[in-house]
């Protein structure tokens, strides 16, 4: 786990399509501080999870632009359980 807090302007876009509600959200936990699970295999890629949401994305580190990658909602463990149950 890292602590990621980025000062000044902001910047989050998207390379795939990501409600706009969602880089919103980023945008204010990167201002705020939050904690972020690095990427092993890459560097300044990062996880970061609120609200039962997850996002991963890059921070340029020459412009500290923000680029989501992808964003999804977590399943709930229920249902997954659940759905693998009925697929079996």
């Amino acid at each position: 786990m890292r602590q990621i807090q980025m000062h000044g302007p902001v910047t989050v876009d998207a390379m795939a399509p990501v409600p706009r509600t969602v880089l919103d959200r980023l945008r204010e936990l990167l201002s705020e501080g939050v904690d972020a699970i690095p990427d092993a295999g890459r560097p300044n890629f990062y996880t970061v999870s609120d609200r039962g949401r997850s996002t991963y994305f890059y921070i340029s580190p020459v412009s500290a632009k923000v680029w989501v990658l992808e964003s999804h909602l977590a399943k709930p463990a229920a249902e997954s359980v659940q759905a693998a149950a009925h697929s079996a």
